[in-house]
């Protein structure tokens, strides 16, 4: 899906720019949890992401969406942006 591909290259981008994350660690993002230790992430660098990301690719999510979505996890968090971004269209 070329939207997927969009937003996981801005998001790789986004982290190592944003947080710093060398490929390395973004690597090991796409198989462990942020919150795991292998990650490091904090619960408020979650929040931080969260908020970080909203901006950066323009999207928001209700709070039923915080409610009910993981975003502990690489590719939920890219599933979620793409969904996000397609109802933006």
């Amino acid at each position: 899906m070329v939207i997927e591909e969009s937003v996981k290259e801005k998001l790789d981008l986004f982290l190592k720019n944003k947080f710093g994350c060398s490929e390395e660690k973004i690597n090991m993002m796409k198989e462990k949890r942020f919150l795991s230790s292998e990650i490091g992430f904090s619960a408020a660098d979650l929040f931080q992401l969260f908020l970080e990301i909203e901006k950066e690719f323009g999207i928001l999510f209700s709070e039923k969406d915080i409610l009910s979505i993981q975003f502990d996890s690489y590719n939920e968090l890219v599933e979620n942006i793409c969904k996000k971004k397609e109802e933006c269209k």
